[in-house]
């Protein structure tokens, strides 16, 4: 049996999981808040070229900028919306994460497009989601068949969508790498490894490389893994734009067994941000999760702990999601199974972990945020 909160649907079981620590009033407006974006849009200035204060004093001629509350680093912009976007005849049908960054406001290129039947270039389309959510409004730069057929270029022009966030990798001072867009939540991990004490670091899921660097700019040299080259080639070219590539050594490696295939490697923390069911990111359109992917991505995830906790004295275990068996259950099982022990962390913001004193979680239904989770595991 599936529950159905707008596109975003959950099966029983795990709704049943999150009965356990939330009332269903807050389910409910947990999920319906994955519909959309937070209120506040942030990037990480990147301090080894150019310090917060200069960077808002540039970025706030074109939008509005802010500085975060807690982390200095962090600047934020206001997403606005949701607007009513316009009807056209034509429709450009974009994957599902395309559709969702037209959502907020940016262009449609040819590789996120699925189909665009009859479209020609200079046509007024509407942009929609597989499922057929309208996401914007725009002009096509190209014919639909082109679209499909080269998979390169610009296909549509967003002149309305449904929310508005600035094109920031259209700046100046984006190709000059003096920021990094990175939600506010996942810049507490690289906070944690800083505060912790750390010189050398072991990034055990590192693309697209936030993390990764933004430890190296906090004088922290990096080992970052991914067993992808594409990505890999993403990090890399992340940590030469930023300038800090002197400080990452990236590897292509399934590093569940880099403890195994590298015998001598060792960090004095390890971080570990798995692929997981994605419940916190925002926004998205539509999702569909169900209790027994959750278990599965769960003992995928304890793999790279397990890893992780033979690399480093300290482990910092993070998730973009907001199960209890991706993140406090994991931590459980790493104390059980591993003997390693939870670390008090200071994270404003965050509430306190489901059954995990020392655990964090940024929760949607209390500061509007992504949903994020926090813990550091220690020998």
């Amino acid at each position: 049996m599936w529950i159905d909160f707008n596109g975003i649907r959950i099966d029983k079981d795990l709704y049943n999981e999150f009965l356990q620590y939330i009332s269903d009033k807050e389910i409910e407006r947990i999920l319906l808040a994955i519909k959309r974006p937070p209120h506040r849009y942030y990037i990480r200035a990147n301090t080894v070229k150019i310090t917060p204060e200069e960077l808002v004093e540039r970025l706030s001629k074109r939008f509005s900028v802010y500085r975060d509350e807690y982390l200095e680093e962090a600047l934020w912009i206001p997403i606005r919306g949701p607007f009513n976007v316009p009807s056209a005849r034509k429709e450009v049908v974009a994957e599902k994460r395309a559709a969702e960054s037209v959502y907020m406001g940016s262009d449609l290129y040819a590789p996120g497009v699925l189909k665009a039947p009859g479209v020609r270039r200079g046509d007024e389309v509407n942009v929609v989601s597989p499922d057929g959510q309208v996401v914007a409004y725009g002009v096509a730069e190209m014919d639909g068949l082109d679209m499909v057929k080269y998979r390169r270029g610009l296909a549509v022009r967003t002149l309305r969508s449904v929310y508005e966030a600035p094109k920031l990798r259209e700046l100046e001072e984006f190709a000059r790498g003096y920021f990094y867009d990175q939600s506010m939540p996942a810049m507490w991990a690289g906070r944690l490894a800083a505060a912790l004490g750390a010189r050398r670091a072991i990034d055990l899921n590192a693309s697209p490389g936030g993390k990764t660097t933004h430890m190296a700019q906090l004088s922290i040299h990096v080992i970052a893994f991914d067993r992808s080259r594409p990505k890999v080639e993403r990090i890399i070219e992340n940590a030469r734009r930023l300038g800090l590539e002197h400080l990452v050594d990236v590897l292509v490696h399934d590093s569940r067994y880099v403890d195994r295939d590298f015998p001598f490697l060792r960090g004095d923390v390890a971080l570990v941000d798995p692929p997981c069911s994605d419940l916190g990111v925002r926004p998205k359109l539509s999702h569909t999760i169900s209790m027994r992917d959750v278990e599965t991505l769960a003992r995928y995830q304890r793999q790279f702990i397990a890893a992780a906790a033979r690399l480093a004295r300290y482990v910092i275990y993070s998730t973009c999601t907001l199960t209890f068996t991706e993140n406090e259950g994991n931590v459980l099982w790493a104390s059980e199974e591993l003997g390693l022990k939870t670390v008090s962390i200071y994270v404003p913001r965050a509430v306190e972990g489901w059954g995990c004193g020392n655990c964090r979680r940024f929760m949607p239904n209390v500061f509007d945020a992504p949903g994020f989770f926090l813990a550091v595991l220690s020998q």
